[in-house]
Protein backbone atom coordinates (compact mmCIF):
# COMPACT_ATOMS: atom_id res chain seq x y z
CA UNK A 1 0.00 0.00 0.00
CA UNK A 2 2.83 2.46 -0.94
CA UNK A 3 1.50 6.17 -1.18
CA UNK A 4 -2.06 4.96 -0.20
CA UNK A 5 -3.34 7.90 2.08
CA UNK A 6 -3.54 6.62 5.91
CA UNK A 7 -6.69 7.60 7.70
CA UNK A 8 -6.38 7.92 12.24
CA UNK A 9 -9.35 7.78 14.27
CA UNK A 10 -11.36 6.79 17.29
CA UNK A 11 -12.91 8.99 20.44
CA UNK A 12 -11.43 12.26 21.38
CA UNK A 13 -8.81 12.14 24.14
CA UNK A 14 -7.56 8.69 22.95
CA UNK A 15 -4.47 9.91 21.92
CA UNK A 16 -4.88 10.31 18.40
CA UNK A 17 -2.95 13.18 18.33
CA UNK A 18 -0.20 11.67 19.91
CA UNK A 19 -0.05 9.49 17.05
CA UNK A 20 -0.48 12.23 14.47
CA UNK A 21 2.80 13.81 15.28
CA UNK A 22 4.38 10.54 15.65
CA UNK A 23 3.29 9.94 11.93
CA UNK A 24 4.43 13.24 11.19
CA UNK A 25 7.70 13.33 12.55
CA UNK A 26 8.23 10.26 9.57
CA UNK A 27 11.03 11.39 6.60
CA UNK A 28 7.97 10.06 4.58
CA UNK A 29 4.64 11.06 5.87
CA UNK A 30 3.24 14.32 6.44
CA UNK A 31 0.27 14.39 8.97
CA UNK A 32 -0.99 17.52 9.51
CA UNK A 33 -3.69 19.26 11.69
CA UNK A 34 -7.07 17.78 12.25
CA UNK A 35 -9.18 18.31 9.07
CA UNK A 36 -12.75 17.34 10.46
CA UNK A 37 -14.33 17.11 7.43
CA UNK A 38 -13.77 13.43 6.42
CA UNK A 39 -16.98 12.04 7.96
CA UNK A 40 -19.17 14.55 6.57
CA UNK A 41 -17.51 14.05 2.73
CA UNK A 42 -18.44 10.26 3.93
CA UNK A 43 -21.60 11.52 4.46
CA UNK A 44 -22.19 12.82 0.73
CA UNK A 45 -20.44 9.97 -0.48
CA UNK A 46 -23.14 7.48 1.00
CA UNK A 47 -25.92 9.97 -0.22
CA UNK A 48 -24.63 9.89 -3.82
CA UNK A 49 -23.98 6.23 -3.88
CA UNK A 50 -27.80 5.56 -2.82
CA UNK A 51 -30.36 8.19 -2.70
CA UNK A 52 -28.89 10.63 -5.50
CA UNK A 53 -27.57 7.59 -7.46
CA UNK A 54 -30.70 7.66 -9.87
CA UNK A 55 -29.98 11.23 -10.37
CA UNK A 56 -26.22 10.56 -11.70
CA UNK A 57 -27.22 7.85 -13.71
CA UNK A 58 -28.52 10.02 -16.63
CA UNK A 59 -25.26 11.37 -16.30
CA UNK A 60 -23.33 8.41 -16.98
CA UNK A 61 -21.87 8.73 -13.28
CA UNK A 62 -22.10 5.30 -12.10
CA UNK A 63 -21.12 3.89 -8.43
CA UNK A 64 -17.27 3.39 -9.46
CA UNK A 65 -17.06 6.91 -10.78
CA UNK A 66 -18.52 8.14 -7.56
CA UNK A 67 -15.78 6.84 -5.68
CA UNK A 68 -13.10 7.72 -8.18
CA UNK A 69 -15.50 11.70 -7.50
CA UNK A 70 -14.81 11.49 -4.15
CA UNK A 71 -11.42 9.94 -4.41
CA UNK A 72 -10.18 12.87 -6.26
CA UNK A 73 -11.63 15.15 -4.04
CA UNK A 74 -10.18 14.22 -0.69
CA UNK A 75 -7.01 13.90 -2.32
CA UNK A 76 -6.97 16.82 -3.59
CA UNK A 77 -7.17 18.14 -0.47
CA UNK A 78 -4.76 16.05 1.23
CA UNK A 79 -2.12 16.59 -1.46
CA UNK A 80 -1.86 20.67 -1.11
CA UNK A 81 -0.52 19.20 2.75
CA UNK A 82 1.30 16.75 1.56
CA UNK A 83 3.09 19.00 -1.20
CA UNK A 84 3.93 21.88 1.24
CA UNK A 85 5.73 19.58 3.36
CA UNK A 86 7.92 17.94 0.78
CA UNK A 87 7.08 14.26 1.45
CA UNK A 88 5.55 11.40 -0.70
CA UNK A 89 2.59 10.29 1.59
CA UNK A 90 -0.15 11.84 3.84
CA UNK A 91 -1.96 10.56 6.92
CA UNK A 92 -4.92 12.47 8.27
CA UNK A 93 -5.95 12.35 11.64
CA UNK A 94 -9.29 13.52 13.30
CA UNK A 95 -10.83 11.69 15.73
CA UNK A 96 -14.30 10.94 13.98
CA UNK A 97 -12.73 9.31 11.05
CA UNK A 98 -13.29 6.03 12.99
CA UNK A 99 -17.09 6.74 11.79
CA UNK A 100 -16.03 6.67 8.49
CA UNK A 101 -14.02 4.01 8.10
CA UNK A 102 -16.72 1.86 5.81
CA UNK A 103 -16.87 4.70 3.58
CA UNK A 104 -13.21 5.41 3.90
CA UNK A 105 -12.09 1.94 2.56
CA UNK A 106 -14.74 1.98 -0.33
CA UNK A 107 -13.32 5.32 -1.62
CA UNK A 108 -9.03 4.17 -0.98
CA UNK A 109 -9.62 -0.04 -0.69
CA UNK A 110 -5.43 0.04 -0.27
CA UNK A 111 -5.34 2.88 2.56
CA UNK A 112 -4.85 1.91 5.85
CA UNK A 113 -7.05 3.01 8.38
CA UNK A 114 -5.73 3.38 12.19
CA UNK A 115 -7.75 2.97 15.17
CA UNK A 116 -6.66 4.28 18.23
CA UNK A 117 -8.28 2.70 21.55
CA UNK A 118 -7.61 3.71 25.27
CA UNK A 119 -9.69 3.07 28.19
CA UNK A 120 -12.97 4.09 28.00
CA UNK A 121 -12.86 5.37 31.79
CA UNK A 122 -9.53 7.59 31.24
CA UNK A 123 -11.12 8.65 27.60
CA UNK A 124 -14.43 9.62 29.94
CA UNK A 125 -12.03 11.65 32.84
CA UNK A 126 -10.29 13.48 30.36
CA UNK A 127 -13.13 14.83 27.98
CA UNK A 128 -14.83 16.42 30.97
CA UNK A 129 -11.68 18.56 31.12
CA UNK A 130 -12.65 19.91 27.73
CA UNK A 131 -14.15 23.17 26.76
CA UNK A 132 -14.89 21.97 23.12
CA UNK A 133 -17.96 23.63 21.53
CA UNK A 134 -19.90 22.81 18.84
CA UNK A 135 -20.12 25.47 15.34
CA UNK A 136 -23.03 27.39 17.23
CA UNK A 137 -20.85 27.62 20.10
CA UNK A 138 -22.37 25.74 22.51
CA UNK A 139 -20.98 23.02 25.05
CA UNK A 140 -20.21 19.69 23.65
CA UNK A 141 -22.59 17.39 25.83
CA UNK A 142 -19.64 14.81 26.36
CA UNK A 143 -17.83 17.18 27.84
CA UNK A 144 -20.37 18.08 30.31
CA UNK A 145 -22.26 14.61 30.93
CA UNK A 146 -20.26 11.00 31.98
CA UNK A 147 -22.99 9.05 30.31
CA UNK A 148 -22.78 10.83 27.34
CA UNK A 149 -19.29 11.12 27.47
CA UNK A 150 -19.21 6.93 27.55
CA UNK A 151 -21.85 6.15 24.83
CA UNK A 152 -19.63 8.61 22.69
CA UNK A 153 -16.43 6.52 23.02
CA UNK A 154 -18.77 3.23 23.16
CA UNK A 155 -20.18 4.84 19.63
CA UNK A 156 -16.15 5.25 18.78
CA UNK A 157 -15.22 1.59 19.35
CA UNK A 158 -17.86 0.06 18.06
CA UNK A 159 -17.99 1.84 14.49
CA UNK A 160 -13.72 1.09 14.44
CA UNK A 161 -14.75 -2.90 15.69
CA UNK A 162 -17.70 -3.20 13.24
CA UNK A 163 -16.12 -2.17 9.96
CA UNK A 164 -13.05 -4.67 11.56
CA UNK A 165 -15.27 -7.36 11.70
CA UNK A 166 -16.53 -6.63 8.05
CA UNK A 167 -13.77 -7.18 6.21
CA UNK A 168 -12.39 -10.56 4.23
CA UNK A 169 -9.98 -13.07 6.21
CA UNK A 170 -6.61 -11.57 5.13
CA UNK A 171 -6.98 -8.28 4.64
CA UNK A 172 -4.94 -6.14 6.21
CA UNK A 173 -6.30 -2.76 5.98
CA UNK A 174 -6.91 -2.34 9.33
CA UNK A 175 -5.24 -2.00 12.70
CA UNK A 176 -5.79 -1.06 16.22
CA UNK A 177 -3.24 0.91 18.40
CA UNK A 178 -3.76 0.91 22.26
CA UNK A 179 -2.67 4.30 23.93
CA UNK A 180 -1.47 2.35 26.70
CA UNK A 181 1.16 0.50 24.27
CA UNK A 182 2.12 3.46 22.72
CA UNK A 183 3.22 5.19 25.85
CA UNK A 184 4.50 2.20 27.93
CA UNK A 185 6.10 0.05 24.79
CA UNK A 186 6.17 3.04 22.18
CA UNK A 187 8.96 1.24 20.00
CA UNK A 188 7.41 -2.24 19.40
CA UNK A 189 4.49 -0.99 18.82
CA UNK A 190 5.50 1.59 16.50
CA UNK A 191 7.56 -0.57 14.30
CA UNK A 192 3.97 -2.79 14.11
CA UNK A 193 2.47 0.15 13.22
CA UNK A 194 5.23 1.49 10.40
CA UNK A 195 5.39 -2.29 9.20
CA UNK A 196 1.40 -2.33 8.92
CA UNK A 197 2.41 1.17 6.53
CA UNK A 198 4.83 -0.52 4.66
CA UNK A 199 6.95 2.14 5.19
CA UNK A 200 10.66 1.71 7.12
CA UNK A 201 11.49 2.47 10.60
CA UNK A 202 13.29 5.94 11.28
CA UNK A 203 14.24 6.35 15.27
CA UNK A 204 13.61 9.97 14.37
CA UNK A 205 9.65 8.81 15.26
CA UNK A 206 10.90 8.39 18.92
CA UNK A 207 12.03 12.08 19.22
CA UNK A 208 8.63 13.44 17.65
CA UNK A 209 8.63 16.08 20.26
CA UNK A 210 12.02 17.78 19.16
CA UNK A 211 10.56 18.68 15.97
CA UNK A 212 8.99 22.28 15.46
CA UNK A 213 5.57 21.82 14.32
CA UNK A 214 2.16 24.29 14.45
CA UNK A 215 0.00 23.07 17.37
CA UNK A 216 -2.24 26.14 17.62
CA UNK A 217 -5.51 25.34 18.17
CA UNK A 218 -5.18 21.48 19.19
CA UNK A 219 -5.95 20.41 22.67
CA UNK A 220 -3.04 18.31 23.70
CA UNK A 221 -0.80 20.54 22.22
CA UNK A 222 1.13 20.56 25.87
CA UNK A 223 0.93 16.83 26.01
CA UNK A 224 2.44 15.96 22.58
CA UNK A 225 5.20 18.41 22.87
CA UNK A 226 6.64 16.31 25.54
CA UNK A 227 8.43 12.71 25.54
CA UNK A 228 6.10 9.61 25.80
CA UNK A 229 4.70 9.55 29.41
CA UNK A 230 2.51 6.93 31.16
CA UNK A 231 1.30 8.80 33.71
CA UNK A 232 -1.85 9.53 32.27
CA UNK A 233 -3.05 5.66 32.25
CA UNK A 234 -5.35 5.33 34.78
CA UNK A 235 -6.11 9.20 35.54
CA UNK A 236 -9.82 7.65 36.36
CA UNK A 237 -8.97 6.04 39.48
CA UNK A 238 -8.49 9.58 40.50
CA UNK A 239 -10.27 11.51 38.43
CA UNK A 240 -14.02 10.00 38.64
CA UNK A 241 -16.41 10.27 41.27
CA UNK A 242 -18.44 7.31 42.85
CA UNK A 243 -21.08 8.69 41.49
CA UNK A 244 -19.74 9.49 37.95
CA UNK A 245 -18.45 5.21 37.64
CA UNK A 246 -21.33 4.00 38.79
CA UNK A 247 -23.46 6.30 36.22
CA UNK A 248 -20.74 5.18 32.98
CA UNK A 249 -20.43 1.31 34.63
CA UNK A 250 -23.90 -0.02 32.78
CA UNK A 251 -22.97 1.73 29.31
CA UNK A 252 -19.41 0.56 29.06
CA UNK A 253 -18.21 -2.34 31.23
CA UNK A 254 -19.17 -5.04 28.97
CA UNK A 255 -16.98 -3.25 26.77
CA UNK A 256 -13.67 -2.90 28.81
CA UNK A 257 -13.86 -6.32 29.82
CA UNK A 258 -14.15 -7.75 26.31
CA UNK A 259 -10.60 -5.33 25.65
CA UNK A 260 -8.98 -5.83 28.79
CA UNK A 261 -9.50 -3.09 30.41
CA UNK A 262 -11.12 -4.95 33.02
CA UNK A 263 -11.80 -8.39 34.17
CA UNK A 264 -15.30 -7.90 35.57
CA UNK A 265 -17.44 -5.09 37.17
CA UNK A 266 -16.07 -4.08 40.41
CA UNK A 267 -13.95 -1.27 39.81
Amino acid sequence: MPDTPIFIGGAGRSGTTLLRVILDSHPRIACGPELKILPRIASWWHECQTKYGGFLHPYHVGKDDVDALFADLIRGILDHYRSAQGKPRVAEKSPNNVTAFFALHHIFPASPLVHVIRDGRDVIASLLTMDWQTPDGQPLPYTRDPVAAAQYWLNCVRSGRSFRDSLPPGQQVYLEIRYEDLVRHPEPTLRTLFDFLGEPWHDCVLDYHTQPRNLAGESSAAQVSQPLYGSAVQRWQQDLGTSQKEAIKPLIADTLIALGYASDKDW
